[in-house]
This record gives C-alpha cells, structure tokens and sequence, in this order.
C-alpha cells in the first residue's frame, strides 16, 4: 500500500454561498444513430508489493487504461524485479492488448518469468500467468491461469504444483505461506474484469528477503471490458495537491477516478483536516463521483469539496467544483463544469472574488490566485476551482478538482 497523508477526525464541511460560478454546455451532432462502444483495460506487472513497504510500486508494467481502442497494447521488459533490494523475479516480461475478433471483444494479460526466487526458501522456474476477459454474443466471460516448469519449497522438488489449481496455498517454511495461481472475475452490469496473479508471497515469519508482514504478488495480471454502450466515461476528483516546479510534493486528496462508471451509484471518499509540510492546511475534504455507461445514454459526474485552505497569512473559505459528461445514443455530447470559492483574506483584508472563468487575482509578494480554471476539448472538460501560486514557496497548489469525459 501506498502511504496516505495523516489525518484527525473527519470535521463537518459547511457548504457556503456560491460564489464564482461557471456553467457552460456545449452539444456536438454525431451521426443519427451512434455505433455502440466498447471499453478496454487492463495491465500487467512483474511485482508488486501489496502492503509494508511504502516506496516499492509496481514493477515493469505494461498497461492499457480507459480506451475504445480494440488494437491497443503495451509492452514492458527487465532482467529483474526487486523487492527489498533482493532480484526476486528475473527475465520479467509483459504485454497486456486489447482485440476485436473471432474470440469477441475483449482484452489479455500475460507476464512471464524465468524464475521467481526467494533466497533458498522458494524456487519457482518458467512461470507464466496469463488472463482474459471477453464479451461475445451477449455474454461476459474469463479465463486465467498461472503454470511453471518446475517448483521447489526449500530443497524438495513439487512436481504437483507446476500446473497448480486456481488459488492453491501452499506452506513455506521460513517464510509464512503463498499463493499459487490466485484467479478470479467479477461480473458488474456495465462489464466484466478478471485477474490472475502466478504467486502471492504472505511473508508473516521474520526472514533475510522480505520484510515480517508484507504482502507481494509476482507476475499480476487484470484485464477488463465493458459491455457495448453509448461511450466509456472517464474522470477524476480531488480536493488538493501542491507541486514544486514540475515535481509533485503533496498528492491528491481523497482522489477517485473512473473509466466505466459506478452503475449509477454516488461513491464518496472523504479525509479529515490535512496539512501539506511547509506549505499549507487543509480542512476536510469529501470527493463524489457518479456514473453509468448504457445502450441509449453513458453519463459521468464528479465533484470535490474542500471546507477550506490555509497559507500563511492567506485564508480561503469553502471551496467547490464539479465536472459532468454525457452522451446519448443520437450522437450528442455534453459537457458542464461549476466551481466556487467562497472567499479570500489576508489578515483583516477580504478581496472580492472573480466570478468569470480563469480569471486571477494578484496578491502582493503572497501569491497570485487564478480561479475557475477550466480546460475543454470536445468531449472532455476538467476545472480547477482555485489555483494558488505561493511566490516565497515557488508552489502551485490545486484546489477543487473536477473532470469528466466521454470516449466513443
């Protein structure tokens, strides 16, 4: 897992006046009758560590995210995958694709290996796991699998476990247990993703190669497709994230996204006050997102609530925005995008706050304020609700982010 931003107690957001906003709708014609589309993911990666170690990612990756497109592919390589600098898997190979064919729509994951090796505990040689996930004929389905040339938990060879049964545990001594061919699919109304993983090291004994209580999967595959439909949906929401120059000092808070919707279901995610080192505090923060892809219309509707924001002697109220994308079986597309922010002081001095897209507001040797940044393309449209350049920091802050899109 990731390392999260330290949080209190969730604290109420009070939702002010509106101030400053911007609600704009454009519709574009398509044809009388819009082909249906379909949407493709999917990845995968030689490592990744699941729980423990806060800097370790996901390792040579190949990916393919919120497309239409059924010959997309990636492609990834490298002599090993280290966890805790030890080179647990060598020779690692990906490739994830999407297709149209004789097989239906769908898309395939596959990593291989030349060994994956756990000092003497745990041998495992010529692994490959691969998964699918197809829609053909009206119906979803999958397949995955994980299979090697030869196993070996500390000196004894395994014969039985080279072509191991869908999520078989398996006992290793000196180390805590694995997993061997975790495979599964879950059927939603919008689609269907599967997953396939070749081995899950639990490592819960203390050992010299990975550290007591971590988690990491070993060749990791997922592969995803939505039933047909309108268009895929796609999106994004946070309350804030501060960068320096080009580089990202504090992520996005309670960040979701999607690219096939919630079935029509609000999903909210929400943290308490937080505080970006140096930089800035922040009240609580509560992101929405809502979306459904279907035959006659896929829509997509993400919000971002910040309870405030604190810079220096620089004091923001409430702030709100919220980004919307839809489009029906005819062929029309809309976009809508509001922000908010309900004020802004210095000390005992309040400004007026604009109330026309990107428009700025310059405070003297503190910051420059740029509000209701908008960013449209056709079928696409994000909004910033605030955007704090902190001269003294050289930092842009990002507050109230909202997108929403349609593909297809």
């Amino acid at each position: 897992m990731r390392p999260r931003i330290g949080y209190k107690k969730l604290a109420a957001v009070g939702v002010a006046a509106v101030v400053g906003v911007a609600s704009t709708i454009a519709l574009t014609s398509g044809s009388a009758s819009a082909a249906p589309v379909f949407g493709y993911s999917g990845y995968a990666f030689g490592a990744d560590v699941q729980t423990g170690l806060a800097n370790s990612g996901p390792q040579v990756v190949s990916q393919i995210a919120c497309t239409t497109d059924s010959n997309r592919s990636d492609q990834n390589d490298l002599a090993t995958a280290n966890v805790n600098d030890q080179a647990i898997a060598r020779s690692v190979t990906t490739d994830t694709h999407s297709f149209d064919d004789k097989r239906g729509n769908g898309v395939t994951s596959n990593a291989t290996a030349v060994d994956i090796k756990i000092g003497s505990l745990l041998t495992l040689t010529g692994a490959k796991t691969t998964t699918t996930a197809v829609y053909k004929n009206g119906q979803l389905s999958y397949t995955g699998s994980t299979t090697f040339a030869a196993v070996k938990i500390g000196a004894v060879s395994v014969p039985s476990l080279v072509k191991p049964g869908p999520n078989t545990k398996v006992a290793v001594p000196g180390l805590g247990y694995i997993v061997l061919n975790r495979v599964g699919g879950v059927k939603t109304n919008t689609g269907i993703y599967s997953y396939a993983q070749a081995v899950v090291v639990h490592a819960y004994v203390k050992n010299r190669y990975i550290p007591q209580g971590v988690d990491v999967a070993v060749l990791k595959t997922r592969a995803e497709i939505t039933k047909p439909a309108t268009a895929m949906v796609i999106g994004d929401a946070y309350g804030t994230k501060a960068n320096v120059d080009k580089l990202v000092t504090a992520g996005p808070t309670s960040y979701q996204s999607t690219c096939q919707g919630t079935e029509g279901k609000t999903i909210r995610n929400a943290v308490a006050e937080v505080s970006i080192p140096k930089v800035a505090s922040v009240g609580a923060v509560y992101t929405t997102k809502n979306g459904y892809m279907g035959t006659q219309k896929s829509a997509v509707n993400f919000t971002s609530h910040v309870a405030g924001v604190k810079v220096g002697n620089l004091s923001i109220g409430a702030v709100e925005s919220s980004a919307s994308a839809w489009k029906t079986k005819d062929g029309k597309v809309g976009l809508d995008s509001t922000s908010s922010v309900v004020s802004v002081r210095v000390g005992n001095k309040v400004y007026n706050v604009p109330n026309k897209p990107n428009t700025t507001l310059e405070i003297p040797g503190i910051a420059k304020l740029t509000f209701n940044q908008v960013l449209r393309q056709k079928r696409y449209i994000s909004v910033n609700a605030l955007v704090i350049d902190v001269y003294s920091l050289n930092t842009k802050v990002i507050v109230g982010h909202s997108a929403a899109g349609v593909l297809g």
